[in-house]
């Protein structure tokens, strides 16, 4: 390619860039012309093709008719094509400029957790090995600390005394004839060491493996993924702006909320773990998504947010993880994360770079609303991170003023009356920006939001960690510190108080949320003057947290005020000696 192409294929995605948030006539007709002219070029410059690349998906998310929908959906169906074409044009032969990226016939690189990695491994065998080359060059053979855990006895002789076999060379010799890769056998022998799913996950993550995944024509990578969608939104009107009244937004009615199949909650859990893996990204209650707990709520304009329950076996003891994914015609936009502990719920959102001048605010008012009317959500609390702390692209973004302009308030005074101050001057002076340095002062605190504008006066988070002090005091001075006595002995005194029966009926998780929440429950101290329906109804929510659907414990949790009320004497209350 000449250099006078180069520009001119330059010009034409950065005049594509600043077309594909325009929806008029024009610039309608304008687009077409230029995705035209640009369906036969060819791009030997990785930033270009990174950017026309993320250009489609933009326009595959937010097209403004068919045309424009299918020309650009063309355009990524072939852009391997692209992508072969650079390698062999430039001189970057195995794409390093794109490593990481995503996109179609690159790869990303990662030390995945565990889950994804089985995940990825199953799904993709001969597209995802360990990266010896870089595993080798960290200089520690973490894997050789634990294979004598896993191996047949008898391989140890081999393992404490050949010095000369690399992890690598060992893993070679020992795959079976179904396995595709070093990893794959590393991964069947972890299984099948019958150690408990912590100990696998901890012995997999404490190796620091980095994980290759090719994603050569693979439907995981961002350029082919596809979520099913009934129908297509066309835009035909500017981008949907900010609402001007949160709690309005809120109250009005919502989309509906339907519970899938377990068939396509395993189709979704698939969808969202290949989301973030090729953008080597994870949320650890995401990526330990319960299938038979996956909800879609679909507001309109396009959009689907599904939203995952969490396996029993990462759940928290009060809190219930949330995680969600942003899809807009199809087109994976982003993830979040609702974290509920009864009336309040952390909300965390991350649109994916590409999909950032869309209607980016629109799909976090419904993911509120969402949690508002489905999961009564009277609280919305976002952490500091997500404004800023210690998160330098949340600063550059301003999120502060993004979600104080939706009405949040920090729970600090001083800072919620920095902010008032602030805020004054940049309503005062259309010119004035907040410096960098005043926004990393606002962002020291979370900031809340509560559906009743009588109570923004402050908000007070209950604190956790006491309630586990709690149960460290109780368990050190009535069972000398014997834990599994004090499940024994409190799951029996609970069962008595309130009165159930028929426990041998109860399925293992159900089970297993009693023995989870028996020490805590036990710490209440008037808990045997409970009415018979309030004893009914904590019996309902012990029993709940063990069920599929983790949302009914949600949803009793926030009915029974008393328990709520004796939780927080509990986590307010408790006085600590250090």
């Amino acid at each position: 390619m000449t250099k006078n192409s180069l520009k001119q294929v330059a010009r034409n995605i950065e005049l594509l860039d600043m077309l594909k948030n325009r929806f008029d006539t024009g610039s309608t007709y304008a687009k077409v012309k230029t995705l035209q002219k640009l369906a036969s070029a060819e791009i030997v410059d990785a930033a270009l093709l990174e950017r026309y690349h993320d250009c489609l998906c933009f326009i595959r998310a937010y097209p403004d008719n068919a045309t424009i929908r299918e020309l650009a959906e063309v355009e990524l169906q072939y852009f391997h094509q692209q992508i072969e074409s650079y390698k062999n044009e430039s001189r970057d032969r195995q794409a390093k400029m794109l490593a990481d990226t995503g996109i179609v016939n690159t790869s990303v690189c990662h030390e995945f957790s565990h889950e994804l990695t089985r995940a990825a491994a199953r799904w993709y065998a001969d597209q995802v090995e360990i990266d010896w080359k870089l595993y080798n060059r960290a200089g520690k053979d973490l894997i050789s600390m634990f294979l004598p855990l896993v191996v047949a006895w008898p391989e140890n002789d081999t393992l404490d005394n050949d010095m000369e076999t690399s992890t690598e060379e060992w893993l070679k010799l020992a795959r079976g004839k179904s396995d595709k890769s070093g990893l794959n056998i590393l991964l069947k022998i972890i299984e099948a060491s019958n150690l408990p799913l912590r100990i696998r996950r901890h012995l997999f993550e404490s190796a620091e493996l980095p994980i290759r995944w090719d994603l050569t024509h693979s439907p995981a990578s961002r350029t082919l993924k596809r979520i099913p969608a009934a129908r297509t939104f066309y835009q035909k009107t500017p981008i949907r702006s900010r609402t001007k009244n949160l709690r309005a937004t809120l109250k009005a009615s919502p989309g509906p909320l339907k519970h899938l199949s377990l068939k396509q909650g395993k189709d979704y859990t698939r969808h969202i773990k290949e989301v973030l893996g090729v953008r080597c990204r994870e949320l650890y209650s995401i990526i330990h998504a319960e299938p038979g707990e996956v909800y879609l709520y679909e507001p309109g304009r396009g959009i689907q947010i599904a939203v995952f329950g969490n396996l029993m076996d990462i759940r928290l003891p009060l809190e219930s993880n949330f995680g969600a994914m942003l899809v807009r015609n199809g087109m994976p936009v982003g993830y979040g994360l609702a974290c509920t502990c009864f009336e309040r719920a952390e909300i965390g959102i991350n649109t994916f770079p590409a999909f950032r001048t869309g209607e980016s605010s629109y799909m976090v008012e419904q993911f509120f609303k969402m949690a508002y009317h489905y999961f009564a959500s009277k609280v919305l609390l976002v952490r500091s991170y997500q404004l800023g702390n210690e998160n330098e692209e949340a600063l550059e973004s301003g999120s502060f003023w993004f979600y104080y302009k939706l009405g949040f308030r920090p729970v600090d005074k001083k800072i919620r009356d920095l902010a008032r101050r602030e805020y004054e001057k940049i309503k005062a002076d259309r010119f004035y920006r907040c410096p960098i340095r005043m926004l990393k002062r606002l962002s020291k605190c979370d900031v809340f939001f509560h559906i009743d504008p009588a109570k923004m006066d402050g908000y007070r988070e209950l604190p956790l960690k006491n309630l586990g002090y709690a149960v460290t005091k109780h368990i050190a001075e009535n069972f000398d510190g014997d834990r599994h006595l004090a499940i024994e002995m409190t799951v029996k005194k609970i069962a008595r108080i309130l009165s159930i029966k028929g426990r041998q009926r109860w399925s293992e998780n159900e089970i297993l949320s009693f023995k989870r929440l028996a020490p805590l429950i036990a710490c209440i101290p008037d808990l045997r003057s409970w009415s018979d329906k309030e004893k009914a109804l904590l019996a309902r929510i012990i029993r709940a947290k063990g069920k599929v659907a983790e949302r009914e414990f949600v949803l009793l949790c926030n009915k029974h005020k008393r328990f709520q009320q004796a939780i927080e004497r509990l986590g307010f209350g408790i006085e600590l000696d250090h």
